[in-house]
């Protein structure tokens, strides 16, 4: 079948492609791009005043599957992707059982495939259970595809495992990623500051994510092995990372959209919808995150996506930490593009050629390569609600309001998997 995409503004910043005009998709791969294409029985997407990119590369995404499916499965997780624009996510191992096993990773790309949405890879477990006592089969989670480890939401605390995981994943070219709070600082539930002194409430230090991503930058340095920062909100975290890329650390960093765009004071207007860890911050981490955006300190704009039931969401001091974000990434990173924080060729460099590069995909607007694609309309207005909302579960500061950017059609490998 072929599908022309005609009329939209194609953006590929990876080549400088930006040009208003046609893309024909045939067999999976695109086959011309161009102007005023004449192409007879084609499937005709009329995409005038939207924009046609590569699709988005999640690296940071909680499926729930296997153990925990009342709150995602990966069915459900991945039409939540592709109604976000996107093809690629990488899940999280802190599944029950965990992704520290080659039959568990297996299981995952499994049913993916089956599912057949996107392409869902497993983060194995840097130890095993994730209980940070002994290392996994760092060999065989890779033949069984697995592209990065992580210990994520059970940060690994052991200085000398971390150095012995990053020696060996250097070893097999693994990403070793890890959830910076040191663990011992980390018992409250909000960041210490404002909000946490007028509410009462036990608080979250940001020297816990500091301490932590010190030392992981330290040992990357001297061992040249990849680290990745998960979901950094702390200023001077960002000023560490800053530094050691300076001195050519193979480090990299992730930041999620609430923390671009929420502060601790968000916490007053959505309660426990709005409790993640690491915690919201304050203004000035806020306002340095979005400095590490501008000049390229942060690598990719990351979902976190982390779903929970609405018993799990009740007090802030009983509530799992976490928020969805699939269906929103896309309109609260345009968000930081109507500001002028980023141009709309950064946010998919941060949404889909940096993560999708950080992993080893390929993505990119190219004759002859696979037609992983998304088409959006930056203007559209609409509401995540019970019809709109793919999840199973619903915890969102987000909920209800009024969202401008939306997916209207992705494709993967060719194949429309989504089509509003």
């Amino acid at each position: 079948m072929k599908i022309l995409i005609r009329g939209g503004r194609i953006l590929d910043p990876s080549q400088n492609l930006d040009l208003v005009g046609d893309l024909l998709i045939e067999n999976g791969k695109i086959s011309a791009i161009g102007k005023n294409l004449n192409v007879p029985y084609a499937q005709v997407f009329e995409a005038k005043g939207f924009v046609v990119c590569p699709s988005f590369v999640d690296i940071h995404v909680h499926l729930r599957d296997p153990g925990q499916t009342y709150k995602e499965d990966l069915e459900s997780g991945s039409k939540c992707a592709v109604a976000g624009g996107f093809t690629t996510i990488l899940c999280m191992p802190n599944t029950k059982p965990a992704i520290d096993s080659p039959e568990v990773a297996e299981y995952v790309i499994r049913k993916s495939k089956q599912i057949g949405l996107c392409q869902v890879l497993p983060a194995g477990a840097i130890t095993k259970g994730r209980l940070g006592k002994e290392l996994t089969d760092f060999y065989a989670l890779k033949m069984a595809g697995c592209p990065a480890l992580t210990d994520d939401g059970a940060p690994l605390m052991d200085s000398r495992l971390m150095e012995m995981a990053l020696k060996l994943a250097r070893q097999l070219d693994l990403l070793i990623m890890n959830h910076c709070e040191d663990d011992k600082l980390s018992k409250g539930h909000i960041n210490e500051g404002y909000v946490s002194s007028l509410l009462g409430i036990a608080y979250r230090s940001p020297s816990a994510e500091d301490i932590l991503v010190a030392r992981d930058c330290i040992l990357s340095y001297y061992t040249k092995g990849r680290m990745h920062i998960q979901h950094l909100s702390s200023k001077l975290s960002l000023d560490i990372v800053r530094y050691f890329k300076e001195k050519g650390a193979p480090v990299s960093c992730e930041v999620n959209p609430y923390h671009l765009l929420f502060d601790e004071r968000e916490l007053l207007k959505s309660g426990a919808n709005a409790k993640v860890n690491p915690p919201l911050r304050r203004e000035e981490d806020r306002q340095a995150l979005l400095e590490g955006l501008k000049d390229g300190t942060i690598d990719c704009i990351a979902t976190d996506h982390a779903p929970h039931a609405k018993k799990e969401k009740t007090s802030l001091e009983s509530a799992m930490p976490g928020m969805i974000g699939l269906q929103t990434a896309l309109p609260m990173s345009l968000e930081l593009v109507r500001e002028g924080v980023i141009t709309l060729e950064k946010m998919v460099y941060l949404l889909s050629l940096n993560p999708a590069k950080l992993l080893g995909v390929e993505r990119g607007i190219k004759v002859g390569k696979p037609a992983n694609l998304v088409v959006f309309d930056p203007e559209r207005e609409w509401v995540l609600n019970e019809k709109t909302n793919l999840s199973k579960s619903q915890n969102t500061p987000l909920w209800g309001r009024v969202l401008k950017g939306k997916v209207l059609m992705t494709l993967w490998e060719g194949k429309i998997v989504y089509n509003s």
